[in-house]
């Protein structure tokens, strides 16, 4: 299961760090030479960042930042064989919110690109809608990460709506407690609650016990606090900006591992 993974390159690590590889894409390109030109700096971007990174971190976010420019089955893949080179794991933050046909296609076409993890939406629901998906990385022996609880101000107007609990509408929750009793009846890999509300964080740990561990992304640049995320109950924090934008992204990501493990 990916969620062993991620606790044992935890364990060796010394880390608790993922990294979000949210390098971007110059798009205002319009000559076929200048985007080559562009693709290839952005792609040998990545390596670098990875290179630089690798002793500090347990695995690495792709998100459509990068997939987008340089290519699913293109530079993606090298990408991924650099990463697996260096012990390390890939998890697509794709969101996958779809119908059930649609979702199995999507989560295909990730995992045969090389990803070890997939995130998706629990939204959806089970009967064809995230029962495909769960069969797919099963049988690729992958993993799924749910989504839980996003780390933007406007998280509240979806994850935090109240639902109710009974027919008469006498006993309502918030819809990120379904969404947590959901990860773990489905058995994922991981949920994603942000490092921003480490309230939500604690209420989402008090449902899910040591049965599914917490990703918590949002860490820096959106305001969150590694230490203060992993106190109230996360096993993992996501950092992207803080660490690509440093002027030294090796450094800046030893630091960040270091406060995830005191």
């Amino acid at each position: 299961m990916y969620k062993r993974k991620l606790a044992a390159a935890k364990f060796v690590r010394k880390s608790r760090l993922i990294l979000g590889l949210d390098l971007v894409a110059n798009t205002t390109l319009y000559r076929s030479d200048a985007r080559i030109i562009e693709k290839k700096g952005l792609a040998e971007k990545a390596r670098n960042t990875i290179r630089q990174t690798s002793d500090h971190v347990l695995a690495y976010k792709f998100n459509r930042h990068l997939v987008l420019p340089l290519g699913l089955y293109d530079e993606i893949p090298d990408l991924i064989d650099l990463i697996h080179d260096l012990g390390l794991t890939a998890i697509m933050d794709c969101k996958i919110n779809d119908i059930g046909h649609s979702n199995e296609i999507i989560a295909k076409y990730y995992l045969d690109a090389g990803f070890d993890a997939i995130i998706v939406n629990p939204f959806v629901g089970w009967d064809n809608g995230l029962d495909s998906v769960f069969k797919v990385a099963t049988e690729r022996s992958k993993g799924i990460i749910t989504l839980c609880y996003m780390s933007h101000p406007a998280a509240e107007e979806g994850y935090g709506l109240r639902v109710a609990l009974d027919e008469k509408g006498k006993k309502w929750e918030p819809l990120y407690l379904e969404f947590a009793r959901r990860a773990k009846k489905w058995e994922a890999d991981g949920v994603i609650v942000g490092a921003t509300y480490p309230e939500r964080i604690t209420e989402v740990k008090d449902i899910l016990g040591d049965a599914v561990p917490i990703i918590s992304p949002g860490v820096g640049a959106q305001g969150g606090s590694a230490s203060k995320a992993i106190k109230a109950g996360a096993e993992y924090v996501i950092v992207a900006r803080s660490i690509i934008n440093a002027d030294n992204p090796g450094e800046a990501a030893r630091t960040l591992a270091e406060e995830t493990m005191q």
